[in-house]
């Protein structure tokens, strides 16, 4: 996408978003997206990280309308001009006057989302190589980025993510995270979103559940298929349990959306994802296959129907044109090549 066409766009998330990956590495973005870190909450003070100067530098990209460094392949909000990404006169209020005076150091973010825990109850081979054991070093640092988030990000995040990177129901730190949740520890909390893998719901109905019920938003579940077959295929679990916890989650009248990571073994079943969702009330979400180190380069490029290379991307294509104009469908960036 030429810099031109975007004069005068601005991206808000990295003047308000923080999110922290395993070992304490910060991004202002999803780092799938734009990789570079603004440094390490565990190795130095909070505040210098989120003003530090490769920080600045981000904000400056984010609002120059030259979004350098950013991946409009892969970031499906500056691809369609989706908020974040606006127009400069679109900003809220206090962004203008920011940006008017060209003040690019910023408040500790109100919007947070937190991918430090991998613990998870499954291993799918799109998120993760082998089951994460942590050493006892890497469980004391998510126990010290835990007392960070509590002590210092808590009281202004008025938006909390979790996770993406683990299970909120399954990781010991989330798990802390989650029963903290409520007007001493999060005063400003009105939202949160979990990005959960579906299965462990029915069983936190009556732990976690009622304690997030009031600030609880919106959910993403992670599922990669349409049939058991798939499920078993892509998740390694059951896929009747994820259909009951699936009907308990929709009971619960939140903003819901079911997510698919696209490969040459799931493709045919996107049609049948779209129904499955609306089954449940709920949107869909398709995504291309990331490598995060599961495969060798060869592996991955087959499994990457997406890309167009692929021999069977010329299918995948046909099968994509048949959902990407449905309502309640949301195919990202697929479909660009």
């Amino acid at each position: 996408m030429p810099a031109a066409a975007l004069t005068g766009w601005i991206c808000s998330r990295p003047f308000d978003w923080l999110e922290i990956q395993r070992g304490g590495t910060a991004f202002v973005c999803c780092p799938a997206w734009l990789r570079r870190s603004i440094g390490n909450v565990l190795h130095q003070p909070l505040p210098a990280v989120w003003n530090s100067a490769t920080a600045i530098e981000l904000r400056k990209n984010a609002s120059n309308g030259r979004f350098h460094g950013c991946s409009p392949r892969r970031c499906p909000f500056l691809a369609r001009r989706q908020p974040p990404v606006m127009p400069a006169a679109a900003a809220p209020v206090p962004l203008r006057q920011a940006l008017q005076q060209r003040d690019y150091q910023q408040p500790l973010p109100g919007q947070l989302h937190l991918c430090y825990d991998p613990r998870c109850n499954l291993v799918c081979a799109s998120c993760r190589p082998a089951p994460v054991q942590l050493d006892r070093a890497e469980a004391d640092g998510c126990e010290r980025l835990t007392r960070l988030v509590l002590d210092q990000l808590a009281p202004q995040v008025r938006q909390l993510r979790l996770s993406g990177h683990g299970e909120p129901f399954a990781a010991p730190s989330y798990r802390q995270l989650l029963a903290a949740i409520g007007p001493r520890h999060f005063p400003a909390l009105h939202s949160l979103h979990l990005h959960s893998n579906g299965l462990l719901w029915l069983s936190q109905r009556q732990h976690l559940l009622p304690r997030l019920r009031p600030y609880l938003r919106s959910v993403e579940i992670s599922i990669d298929a349409a049939s058991p077959a798939s499920y078993r295929c892509n998740r390694g679990a059951d896929f009747a349990q994820l259909l009951d916890n699936l009907a308990f989650i929709h009971s619960l009248q939140v903003d819901l959306t079911l997510s698919f990571v696209v490969q040459h073994n799931n493709f045919r079943e996107m049609p049948a994802f779209v129904d499955l969702a609306r089954r449940f009330g709920a949107r869909c979400f398709f995504s291309p296959l990331i490598n995060w180190g599961s495969w060798t380069t060869a592996e991955y490029r087959q499994r990457a129907v997406h890309r167009p290379q692929h021999p069977q991307q010329g299918e995948f294509l046909q099968v994509l044109a048949q959902i990407s104009q449905q309502a309640g469908v949301d195919i990202g960036v697929l479909g660009q090549g």
